[in-house]
């Protein structure tokens, strides 16, 4: 009984074994599933695991696109690192409080921890890597040193994102200067900008005149530089908010979290967006304002902002198209181009330019008497990237060899109208290309939808009648030809209606002449 009792206790001990053994592999099956990211904050946030929202607004807005962290079951794993800025301890949260290092050694220091995460931690589905500003140089530089001492890491990352990066190959900052050598007493070294053959799938994310990320390349274009500035103010650090460093502040430029992502559903390449040649995607999310426009208006008390914004109004059109003189974003965007000190290009298009300026006065009259504009981008611009330093701030046209968005100036009243239809009926040959040269395109700017009204009747539809006042117009050929008959009918009518009338006259004009005969006769 003893012994039975035993292999009764080991038989069930066995059954519970399995089944805890059963359940545990398949926590750890779900856990394996679950994708991992790896977040390199920017300068003055040295821990994103303690800041709310922070990794959260990465993974929503930035990571889902374009990795597999695109849910809630993504693992958000913040890198730790000074993100300090030497000397530039003016700025707050910088530096902590009795050190800060210099950027060479807070980027050295977040290239060791990425490294080492990389190397030890594991995951089936590959790590999605992120990197925000100069978190962007350390996942440059880790890329960097894998190629060169273990490329077999790669094969341990499934994706990279980066926004504001300051390594971008053509707009970041650091390789915008990348000519200059290391300053030591900074200990700053600008450049080599971010690997782009490293066989891993990267996506690049910047707002529009960011100057870490898109800094002018013509130096020489004072309020290009200013606007810069500014940007760097209201811009560069507003990817990731609200978060908890900044609970009311706005995203970029304004933008919601679905318009980001509109944006960036547009596909590359794209009207917001350019591939280099190893795939590697580039975005710019359009300005709204101009930068430096919004720093302006900050600065001015609120009882004068009222008599400042016309004057904003009037001059940001004429402004933006000398801003983009200083810009050019045509070419390889995987190639790096330092500043240059012109002010504009060499081949800029001054007969271009002149327009361009001329639509803009116009524009900015326009604005300062009905309130003011914001700057958008038409939703139905699909063609490859394309704008040149010379575009014009109203067209709405994509070509081919451009590689950033035209903007158009719109009212804000325009932007929240619907589209109107178009009174009447049209007269058209009965044929379907002519009812599409006919028909008008109503955009609805800031949306993805456009609505095309078809006006004009189909063979196989009855002709439609459009009655106004006492006219009628017809629609198709056989309502033309009816119409046609019966203005027939009526001159007939009134032929003979004449030709009656003649008739009478003439009878009474024989009647006349007889009794007169008749008179001479008696006499």
């Amino acid at each position: 009984m003893r012994k039975a009792g035993r292999l009764i206790v080991l038989f069930f001990v066995s059954l519970l074994s399995t089944a805890l053994l059963g359940v545990v592999t398949a926590l750890m099956s779900a856990v394996s599933l679950a994708a991992t990211a790896l977040i390199v904050p920017g300068t003055g946030t040295p821990d994103a695991n303690v800041v709310k929202d922070f990794k959260e607004n990465a993974q929503t807005r930035y990571l889902a696109p374009f990795s597999n962290c695109d849910d809630a079951t993504c693992t958000l794993d913040g890198i730790d690192y000074p993100a300090s800025f030497f000397p530039l301890v003016i700025f707050p949260g910088w530096c902590d409080p009795g050190r800060c290092e210099t950027w060479n050694t807070s980027v050295g220091t977040g290239v060791e921890n990425l490294y080492t995460a990389l190397d030890t931690m594991e995951d089936p589905d590959g790590f999605t890597v992120f990197g925000y500003s100069q978190g962007g140089a350390v996942v440059s530089n880790t890329l960097r040193r894998i190629a060169k001492e273990d490329p077999s890491l790669f094969d341990k990352i499934s994706s990279v994102v980066m926004i504001g990066n300051a390594y971008n190959p053509d707009g970041g900052l650091f390789t915008r200067l990348g000519f200059l050598p290391t300053i030591p007493f900074l200990d700053i070294t600008f450049g080599p900008a971010t690997p782009t053959n490293t066989g891993v799938e990267m996506t690049t994310i910047g707002f529009e005149y960011d100057p870490v990320m898109y800094a002018p390349l013509y130096w020489g274009n004072p309020l290009a530089l200013f606007n810069a500035f500014a940007a760097f103010d209201n811009v560069h650090g507003y990817y990731l908010t609200p978060n908890g460093k900044g609970p009311d502040d706005p995203m970029a430029y304004g933008y919601t979290n679905q318009e980001l992502a509109d944006i960036l559903a547009t596909g590359c390449p794209g009207a917001y967006c350019r591939v280099d040649e190893f795939d590697n995607k580039y975005y710019m999310i359009p300005a709204k304002s101009l930068p430096m426009m919004n720093l302006i208006m900050g600065a001015v008390p609120e009882p004068l902002r009222p008599f400042v914004k016309p004057i904003v109004d009037l001059t940001s059109p004429v402004a933006k198209v000398l801003i983009d003189l200083a810009y050019d974003w045509s070419g390889d965007p995987g190639k790096t181009r330092w500043l240059s000190i012109l002010p504009f290009s060499p081949t800029t298009n001054w007969l271009k330019v002149s327009v361009d300026l001329a639509v803009a006065v116009v524009q900015g009259i326009s604005d300062a008497i009905n309130g003011g504009a914001t700057i958008t981008v038409p939703a139905d611009e699909v063609e490859t990237l394309a704008a040149t330093s010379q575009r014009s701030a109203r067209s709405t046209e994509i070509t081919g060899s451009d590689p950033k968005p035209n903007l158009t100036l719109v009212d804000n009243e325009t932007q929240r109208d619907e589209p109107e239809e178009t009174d009447g009926a049209k007269e058209t040959d009965g044929t379907e290309d002519d009812a599409d040269e006919n028909e008008g395109t109503d955009e609805e700017i800031g949306t993805d939808d456009v609505v095309n009204e078809e006006e004009g009747v189909k063979d196989d539809e009855q002709p439609t009648d459009a009655v106004e006042g006492d006219d009628e117009t017809v629609t198709t050929d056989d309502g033309q030809d009816a119409g046609d008959t019966n203005d027939a009918g009526e001159d007939a009518d009134k032929d003979a209606d004449k030709d009656a009338d003649k008739g009478a006259d003439n009878t009474a004009a024989k009647a006349d002449k007889n009794d007169k005969d008749a008179d001479k006769a008696a006499a």
